[in-house]
C-alpha cells in the first residue's frame, strides 16, 4: 500500500510539473490560420475569376490579412487550361506540388515561409485586409491591363512583384501582359523574370494564382500561413 501511495504521489508531482511548464516555461502555443474554401472561388474560362473572401475571425488576432501568390508560365498552346494536354509541364508539376497543401483534410501539410519561394511563387503587390471581401480578377484579351477590384470598387492594375522585375525596358513589363521580354528564356533565371517558368514552348503566357491567409506568430515573430486555395489560371493578353 505504501508503494502505491508513493507512486501516486510521484504521478501527481509529474502532472503538476508539466502544468507548470506549460504556464511558466514558455512552451509555444500552436497558431493556425483558416483556409478560404474552394467553393467560394468561381473561375470563368481563363479571363476572369470571382472570389468571395471571408473575414478572418477575431480569434485569429495574429492574422495580418490575405496574400495572393503567383507564377507565370509560357506555352505554345492558345487557350490552355487545367484540362488542356501539354498545356505547361511546369504548371502541372507545380499544381501537383501544392495538392497536399490545398487539401483541407490534410492537417499535417502546412505552408512555411519557404513553401512558395521553393516553387518560385511570389506575392502580388496587392495585400488584402483581414476583412476580406469580393475580389474580381479580370484578364481582358486586348488593350486594357489585367486588373482586380475589391467589393466592386475602382479597378487596380495587377502588377508583378517589383522585387523580381526591378529593371524593365518599358512600363508594360510590370503588368501581366505577354511581352517579347517575357518570352526570353535567358531571363527566366535572372532577376528580371524570376517569376516566369522557362519553357521551350512560347508564344502564349499564363499566370496561376493562389490566395492564402497570412499572420505573425506573436511569440517567435515569424510569418505563418494558412493553407492555400487555388484561384485560377489566367491567359495574359498579348501586347
Amino acid at each position: 500500500m505504501r508503494g502505491q501511495a508513493v507512486n501516486f504521489g510521484i504521478k501527481i508531482l509529474l502532472i503538476l510539473l508539466v502544468s507548470f511548464c506549460f504556464t511558466a516555461c514558455g512552451i509555444e502555443e500552436y497558431y493556425f490560420l483558416p483556409q478560404v474554401e474552394q467553393n467560394l472561388i468561381r473561375g470563368q474560362l481563363n479571363t476572369r475569376a470571382i472570389a468571395n473572401i471571408p473575414s478572418i475571425p477575431s480569434e485569429h488576432y495574429y492574422a495580418t490579412g490575405y496574400r495572393v501568390f503567383y507564377r507565370i508560365y509560357l506555352s505554345g498552346v492558345d487557350g490552355g487550361s487545367l484540362d488542356t494536354p501539354n498545356f505547361s509541364s511546369s504548371f502541372i508539376s507545380d499544381y501537383r506540388a501544392f495538392e497536399s497543401l490545398r487539401d483541407p483534410t490534410n492537417t499535417s501539410s502546412i505552408p512555411t515561409i519557404s513553401t512558395f519561394s521553393n516553387q518560385r511563387y511570389y506575392e502580388l503587390d496587392y495585400p488584402i485586409s483581414v476583412n476580406g471581401g469580393t475580389l474580381e480578377f479580370v484578364f481582358p484579351n486586348i488593350i486594357n491591363n489585367p486588373y482586380v477590384t475589391l467589393n466592386n470598387g475602382a479597378p487596380v492594375d495587377l502588377k508583378r512583384n517589383s522585387e523580381f522585375v526591378p529593371s524593365v525596358d518599358h512600363n508594360h513589363e510590370l503588368f501581366f501582359r505577354n511581352t517579347t521580354g517575357l518570352n526570353e528564356a535567358a531571363d527566366s533565371a535572372s532577376k528580371k523574370n524570376m517569376d516566369v517558368a522557362s519553357s521551350s514552348q512560347t508564344g502564349h503566357a499564363y499566370v496561376a494564382m493562389y490566395i492564402v491567409a497570412v499572420g505573425q506568430n506573436p511569440q517567435s515573430l515569424t510569418i505563418i500561413y494558412g493553407k492555400p486555395t487555388f484561384i485560377s489560371v489566367f491567359k495574359l493578353p498579348n501586347i
